[in-house]
């Protein structure tokens, strides 16, 4: 959907000062969408070591 928008939408300022409107869109999704899981990663991260370790642990 982000793709084929892309070729539609062209801003510009000066000459060769153009941008496309959706490449802008799409890295900001990508920003908007990894910047949590990057925000919370450290402080969830000994929940996922414990479950590792418990999950490694041979009965």
């Amino acid at each position: 959907m982000i793709t084929n928008s892309t070729e539609s939408m062209m801003t510009g300022v000066g000459g060769n000062d153009k941008m496309p409107i959706g490449e802008t869109i799409k890295y900001a999704t990508i920003i908007v969408a990894t910047a949590p899981i990057l925000f919370l990663y450290p402080f969830l991260q000994k929940y996922f070591v414990k479950g590792v370790m418990i999950g490694a642990i041979k009965g």
